[in-house]
Order: C-alpha cells, then sequence, then structure tokens
C-alpha cells in the first residue's frame, strides 16, 4: 500500500510601508501542496497451511540374512495412498449431525425415497477410496426408520449429495479433509447442508 505524505507550505502575506499614498499589496498566492509518495512493501498474506498426504514408495532389494536391508526412493515414486477409512468416519459422522439437527425433518415428513449420488473430490489429490464413503451413505441412510435408498434416481423423492475436500487452515500442521453433505430435491435445490472436518492425528496415522 502506499501512503501519501502532503507537505504543506505556509503562505507569507507581504505588505507595504510607504510614507505616501500606496496600494495595499496583494497577497501571494499560496504554493501547491507537494505531494511526496512512499513507497511501501505489498501487504503480505498469511501463508495457510495445506499439508498433503504423500508418501514415498519405497522398494527393497533382496540381502542376505546378515545385510541390512537397502532401499531405493525416487522423487517420482511419491503416491497418494488409499485412505477409504477417511471417507467412512466423515460419512459417519456427518450423517450424525444431520440426524440431530434434522430430527424434526425426518419424524414429520413421513417415508421418502433417497438416491445416493456418488461422492465428489473437489481436489485431485485427495487420499483414494472415496467410494467407502458412498458405501457409508448408502447404509446409514438404510437405517432411518423413514427413509428407504433407491438405485433409481427418478423416483428419489430427495438426493443425497456429498464431497471431500481438503481443510485450509493457519494453525494445524497435519492434513484435514472438511467433508460435506447436501439433501436436495429432484430438481438440484438444496434442502439441507451438513459438514464435518477430520484431522489426523498428529504423529500418529490415525484419524479423528
Amino acid at each position: 500500500m502506499n501512503k501519501t505524505v502532503i507537505l504543506g507550505v505556509a503562505a507569507m502575506l507581504s505588505g507595504c510601508t510607504c510614507l505616501g499614498d500606496c496600494h495595499k499589496a496583494e497577497p501571494a498566492q499560496p504554493m501547491l501542496p507537494e505531494i511526496v509518495q512512499i513507497q511501501t512493501a505489498p501487504c503480505v498474506e498469511p501463508m495457510l497451511l495445506r499439508p498433503r498426504v504423500i508418501e514415498s514408495k519405497s522398494k527393497k532389494r533382496r540381502v542376505c540374512c546378515d545385510e541390512k536391508p537397502c532401499y531405493q526412493t525416487a522423487d517420482n515414486d511419491l503416491f497418494v495412498p488409499d485412505l477409504p477409512e477417511i471417507y467412512s468416519i466423515a460419512a459417519n459422522r456427518t450423517v450424525n449431525t444431520m440426524l440431530v439437527e434434522a430430527e424434526p425433518f425426518f419424524k414429520q415428513v413421513g417415508n421418502i425415497k433417497v438416491w445416493i449420488d456418488t461422492e465428489y473430490a473437489r481436489s485431485a489429490d485427495l487420499p483414494g477410496g472415496m467410494d467407502k464413503g458412498t458405501a457409508t451413505l448408502k447404509n446409514r441412510f438404510a437405517q432411518i426408520p423413514t427413509v428407504t435408498v433407491t438405485d433409481n434416481r427418478n423416483e428419489a423423492d430427495y438426493i443425497v449429495g456429498s464431497k471431500a475436500d481438503w481443510f485450509d487452515t493457519t494453525t494445524k500442521k497435519v492434513p484435514a479433509i472438511k467433508y460435506d453433505l447436501f439433501l436436495k430435491t429432484p430438481d438440484m435445490k438444496t434442502f439441507g447442508e451438513w459438514s464435518e472436518i477430520i484431522h489426523q492425528a498428529e504423529g500418529d496415522r490415525s484419524w479423528w
């Protein structure tokens, strides 16, 4: 951001000291202020930590029993692991939240049919295994007494959609994923939305 410093200069008024007739001197015109531009460093946005779940694929060569294992790792061996448990945990928690917040709806609406859409990954480098989350959603909705899960979208009263993405934070040093659950009408108008965020435990490989 640029800051402007305006330097004002006071104008001196001149007078006349004569013995005879004299005309009063016109006051001097004030000088225009001088504008000085001060360059400052640009404002820098705080960096968002967005850790990834990327592991190194190690290859172990055959060795004798008294020989130490030798691991060969190349940069192009980095890969994103399959972590289906992330999406199972996230789907379960989000359905729990939905059942608490939308309890009056499910009690009053009567029997309904829902169609479970495939989960949508908002980032290409999310861990694999999202189909586990879709399966968990089907299982949980099937357990709701007033809900029937159908495989035919055209006969559904509501559409269940979900998506996952990395969760950006300035404080966490571990990977975090935000999971969104949507209940939509057949014309895709959102009726309700619920979200949960799960993190990988620091110093551990488990998610909570």
